[in-house]
């Protein structure tokens, strides 16, 4: 290192080299690799962001890695695939079968890591959206949410589920034919309210992007499930957040399926606004008309 330095030194002015290094980072400037020697520059600047996602993938699939190691691995390449070019390139690099086989790792910490990194990619990413379908990494997620024993993985596969199938309709084209709903369904009746409060948040999104969806939700009893929660969260538990994200859906729901409300979904609205006030649960008269 000191000799690197020491060329550093001798071969430009010291504050003429910290100037192009710094535009260098920001990407302000490139490298002209026919005046610098590339693995002078690696050593000074660090390896690029292809470089770094190779290695981290290089590092997840080895049998041989520490669990730690992988960890960190996860960990950065999550960094990296934040920037939608980086997210693209995995695909580019050709390095989404060698991720999405993680998800089947036996070491839940590398499942959990795995998940993160597909749903950061492919949020709001309409190229690594297709990308990830294309190589078949839905099905993998989905039984990870289904079945998989551990919170944290599950939380990280609805995650990843959810970036992937909003504002996508090839996505949720997908989802069904895979039992998808019906997954989600069965969240629904878990005693995991983390875990039902992002699934009925999710149902509210995707109908939004997509109307015909609210109809089916109603004709496979979800519409049914979600006046359970509700009546659950008014009468057993305080939790007015998980109230307030139920009813927003079920006001999606029946408006977009022009549903009528039966009596008793009407009762268990009132109560919710009984008990909480309609102002705090952030829905307008015309919506309480609606409802009511």
């Amino acid at each position: 290192m000191e000799k690197l330095l020491q060329w550093a030194v001798d071969n430009s002015n010291k504050n003429s080299l910290s100037e192009q290094a710094e535009a260098i980072r920001k990407g302000e400037a490139k490298i002209d690799p026919s005046k610098y020697d590339p693995r002078i520059l690696e050593a000074i600047l660090g390896p690029d962001d292809a470089t770094r996602m190779k290695d981290a993938v290089a590092c997840i699939s080895n049998p041989e890695e520490t669990v730690e190691n992988k960890e960190i691995a996860l960990d950065n390449l999550e960094l990296l695939i934040e920037g939608i070019d980086n997210a693209c390139n995995l695909e580019n690099m050709k390095l989404w079968p060698a991720v999405i086989e993680q998800l089947s790792a036996k070491e839940p910490q590398v499942r959990k890591g795995t998940a993160w990194v597909c749903g950061t990619a492919v949020q709001n990413n309409p190229k690594a959206q297709k990308a990830f379908l294309s190589h078949g990494g839905l099905e993998p997620l989905l039984r990870l949410l289904d079945t998989d024993q551990d919170n944290e993985v599950r939380s990280k596969a609805l995650y990843a589920i959810s970036g992937l199938l909003k504002h996508n309709a090839e996505a949720l084209a997908a989802f069904e034919p895979l039992d998808g709903f019906n997954v989600l369904r069965r969240i629904l009746h878990q005693e995991n309210p983390t875990m039902v409060r992002k699934v009925v948040f999710l149902y509210n999104s995707l109908m939004i992007d997509n109307e015909s969806l609210a109809a089916r939700l109603v004709h496979d009893h979800t519409l049914d499930d979600l006046e359970g929660i509700l009546k659950t969260y008014t009468t057993e538990h305080d939790d007015e957040d998980m109230v307030e994200k139920t009813l927003r859906t079920i006001h999606t729901m029946i408006q977009k399926s022009q549903k009528t409300p039966s009596d008793e979904l009407r009762k268990t609205c009132q109560a919710a606004k009984d008990k909480y006030g309609a102002d705090n649960l952030n829905l307008v008269e015309s919506e309480w008309k609606d409802l009511l």
